[in-house]
């Protein structure tokens, strides 16, 4: 019975891992479409706010007079300065950057997870796996064409690109230490609270006009219930298995950021994009399949 509900569990989470990712490559999609008229605080300020409604609803339903209850606050704080500029980062790059190649770029998480999850959570991660993760960044080289791009250290879109899974993967992290003690919606709710008021603060700092948005309402809602969906996805899935299992799973957003990139973008890729994004999906996937992760401290 307790093997049954061992592999339930497991199921369970890894499904809710690929909605999360779905989910992430329909918010960069629409964060793309409506990158080059709307500031990227702005957008981001819509994101947070749309994204609190579903959230309060559903942390409420579940909690009650504890809806707001943390626990680990400095738990709390890593987590959203985190998972705050992994998605600036993402939302600037996109202005910059192909969604294909953001989307790959996003697939270095599971690295980054692997050999930052020693230092940060005291995660025992086997030699395999730091040796995996390191030939990983060789596709990583290879898919930003280093003979041109990396030298230029005035491109934004790659600088961004970046730093955008680094913090994803130090969020990552910090969600499946902070599962041990606080409930995903509340740590989800607040995170989204801080990031509305963080971003509007921004906007009204630099004055951005808010009336440009009349004509992107709808895709600006849609943004903030995908990434309602998609918070309450990625924080149920890291309390349920651990960061090095689930971050792998999101190499599957690979060919969907590729296939929209080509299908409406009309992007272009070069026969290095395809193989530096072959050895970034396959040191992933060899990076799970060894399942050699013991954990020395909760």
């Amino acid at each position: 019975m307790e093997l049954v509900n061992l592999k339930s569990k497991k199921s369970f989470g890894i499904s809710l891992s690929l909605v999360e990712v779905t989910s992430t490559i329909l918010i960069a999609s629409l964060v793309k479409l409506i990158a080059a008229e709307l500031s990227v605080f702005l957008i981001l300020f819509f994101r947070y706010l749309f994204c609190i409604p579903l959230l309060f609803l559903t942390s409420f339903y579940q909690r009650k007079k504890d809806t707001f209850k943390i626990i680990s606050k400095s738990g709390l704080f890593v987590r959203t300065a985190a998972g705050l500029f992994s998605f600036g980062f993402l939302f600037a790059a996109l202005k910059y950057i192909d969604l294909s190649l953001m989307t790959t770029l996003l697939n270095t998480i599971p690295l980054f997870v692997t050999l930052l999850a020693p230092i940060l959570i005291n995660e025992r991660v086997g030699f395999f796996k730091i040796i995996m993760a390191l030939i990983g960044f060789i596709g990583v080289f290879l898919i930003i064409n280093p003979s041109y791009e990396l030298l230029k250290f005035n491109n934004f879109g790659i600088i961004y690109g970046i730093l955008c899974p680094l913090c994803a993967s130090i969020m990552l992290i910090s969600l499946r230490k902070l599962g041990n003690t606080d409930h995903p919606t509340t740590t989800a709710l607040w995170y989204n609270i801080i990031g509305a008021v963080v971003f509007y603060l921004i906007c009204v700092i630099i004055d951005v006009d808010f009336k440009i948005i009349e004509n992107s309402y709808f895709i600006l809602i849609l943004i903030g219930v995908l990434s309602s969906l998609q918070q309450i996805c990625l924080s149920y899935s890291h309390k349920l298995l651990p960061v090095s299992l689930l971050a792998p799973l999101r190499y599957i957003s690979v060919p969907l950021g590729i296939l929209v990139g080509v299908i409406y973008f009309e992007e272009k890729m070069q026969p290095l994009f395809y193989l530096g994004a072959f050895i970034i999906g396959l040191t992933c996937v060899l990076i799970v399949a060894k399942k050699d992760i013991q954990i020395k401290s909760q």
